[in-house]
């Protein structure tokens, strides 16, 4: 028959903290998706998501038991380790898996993206939490580490006369391990890896059937129309939707003096990837000189501010002549 005490030690055991950690692995997957946006508390999660998170999991595999406060050092046979020995190692597992999850990405993945390599830790750390899960449990229940039974037993010893001062070694090593494992945390979690921008350009079809970066339309009959190509390169660090309007300007000594749309149409490029789009390009405004420009935006473009050159993310733009007929 159950006792309280029995109902108590099951409760005390539950693995709430494998539980947050979990929480942090799928975070991770969820902000790789893209799901999840850009805030300051991104941040701080991201990094507890890679500095402690995939380490924490780690740890609690390898020591499935409640702590062992005695001797307070790392040469346990009973696979039993302290409080602090235990948050120790999992910030240093946590330097050294994230680096070789990085190596590993490198040599798997032909992308200049970090998206792999933040997909990687989030998996990782689902998956070893639910190991640790599964062999803590198999633990008996009194035996269980277990964060709230800790927090209990210390708020005991506190109200009792102080015995041993912590180990100034440990203090050290714990402040190194998060000043060296920040720097990679950070690295991890950001998005930017060199550079980031997006290429765009309009090419069109060789004689010889090869796209080139010139031999553009010159001229072009009033209701007519010429194929371009545009290339939209997505370098970003990230999956985004872009927006590209077409307009079509008259513009004399440098002052433009007629503007008209000619199209808009949106497109959604996977980071790493290059989009191609042919586009059937037809002025409506007649005359030589006219200036055919292609507007790039990120998301939508301008709404109550006209879309233009000036406001574009990127922009491109060739010169025709356009006939009456």
């Amino acid at each position: 028959m159950a006792t309280d005490v029995d109902t108590n030690i099951e409760t005390e055991s539950f693995p709430i903290d494998l539980l947050l950690v979990g929480l942090l692995g799928l975070w991770q997957l969820a902000a790789t998706q893209g799901y999840i946006g850009q805030s300051p508390a991104r941040v701080l999660l991201g990094l507890g998501a890679v500095l402690i998170a995939p380490g924490y999991a780690l740890t609690a595999l390898l020591f499935p038991r409640g702590s062992s406060e005695t001797d307070g050092s790392f040469g346990n046979w009973e696979r039993r380790i302290s409080t602090g020995e235990r948050f120790v190692l999992a910030v240093g597992s946590s330097v050294c898996i994230v680096p070789l999850l990085g190596l590993g990405v490198v040599l798997v993945s032909s992308s200049g993206t970090t998206g792999p390599y933040q997909l990687s830790i989030g998996v990782t750390t689902a998956l070893l939490t639910i190991a640790a899960t599964i062999r803590r449990l198999r633990v008996p229940s009194d035996e269980r580490f277990s964060p709230l039974r800790w927090v209990t037993t210390a708020r005991s010893r506190a109200s009792l006369p102080p015995t041993a001062s912590v180990s100034m070694l440990h203090i050290l090593l714990v402040i190194g391990l998060l000043l060296s494992g920040t720097g990679i945390g950070y690295a991890a979690i950001s998005t930017e890896r060199g550079e980031q921008f997006t290429e765009f350009a309009l090419v069109t079809e060789s004689n010889n059937g090869e796209s080139t970066a010139s031999e553009y339309p010159s001229q072009i009959a009033l209701g007519s129309s010429r194929t371009v190509q545009v290339t939209i390169g997505n370098h970003e660090g990230q999956d985004l939707n872009y927006t590209v309007v077409v307009v079509a300007q008259r513009i004399k000594n440098g002052n433009v003096l007629a503007t008209a749309r000619i199209d808009r149409f949106r497109s959604r490029v996977v980071a790493g990837e290059t989009l191609e789009r042919p586009h059937e390009m037809s002025p409506t405004l007649v005359g030589d000189g006219i200036r055919v420009s292609y507007l790039l935006y990120r998301g939508e473009a301008p709404v109550e501010s006209n879309p233009r050159p000036e406001n574009a993310y990127r922009r491109t733009h060739i010169w025709v002549n356009v006939t009456s007929g």
